[in-house]
């Protein structure tokens, strides 16, 4: 036995053979022996790399998150959940929220259309960078991963991305839109800017609720090459429009 004096106590330490032996007794959660835990745990500790840097890169890559169930069930869960319009993929099908989809499928007609540049060149720009925006999301499902999956979180992400560049410009131009759709349009007017907009920009901040900031960098350099490009060349993509965007 090692031997280990703390004061006028002697604490003895099992020898690693001790060890090795109480481990292979030990029933695992998956039917193995505890060893198998230990030689797995081992095998990570010698290939991870703690360099800081190595772990900062590694977290940085997460900018929209999922609230904790515990810290909702502490306050209004409601607060948490988008009221109109969802935005990326935490919150897509909520049932409440459908009833919005078919505007985005609209936004994404007029964009395109308005820009002159076909819906191709958008969906290009944005499946480039598919990895990094799936990285932005911390604890996104495996049904939004994958090869099989990639073509549907890129249509999400190009479907969403138009939408709230469509509500913006409908703030930015106070609802004065009419050259571009109806005056009577449910969403996009004068209309949707008084009744909808406050709405709308309440649910651009919940947390799960958010799209990452390279989403639109993509988008509107794609739109309008000559004026977004240098204004979105600090862009790391990590950001998100919303509470967490710079």
């Amino acid at each position: 036995m090692g031997e280990a004096t703390l004061g006028p106590n002697k604490v003895e330490y099992p020898t690693v053979e001790a060890a090795d032996a109480a481990l292979a007794l030990t029933p695992s959660p998956g039917g193995g022996g505890g060893r198998s835990w230990v030689v797995e745990m081992e095998k990570t500790i010698g290939d991870m790399n703690i360099d800081p840097a190595v772990e900062m890169a590694r977290w940085k890559r997460h900018s929209v998150y999922r609230v904790p169930e515990r810290i909702k069930n502490l306050h209004n869960s409601k607060a948490y959940q988008p009221e109109l319009v969802s935005l990326g993929p935490f919150h897509h099908g909520d049932p409440e929220l459908l009833p919005m989809e078919e505007h985005k499928r609209r936004a994404v007609v007029h964009l395109v259309k308005r820009s002159g540049k076909p819906l191709r060149e958008f969906v290009a720009a944005v499946a480039e960078v598919a990895t990094q925006l799936l990285d932005a999301y911390k604890d996104l499902g495996e049904e939004w991963r994958g090869v099989d999956n990639r073509e549907r979180f890129v249509e999400l992400m190009v479907t969403d991305g138009c939408f709230l560049v469509e509500a913006m410009r409908m703030d930015a131009l106070r609802g004065k839109v009419h050259e571009d759709y109806a005056p009577n349009d449910p969403v996009f007017s004068k209309y949707g800017y008084l009744y909808l907009w406050n709405y709308i920009q309440s649910d651009m901040v919940v947390v799960e609720n958010q799209l990452p900031l390279l989403l639109l960098q993509r988008l509107l350099v794609v739109m309008d090459h000559d004026r977004y490009q240098q204004q979105f060349i600090w862009i790391g993509g990590s950001n998100v429009y919303g509470c967490s965007g710079a």
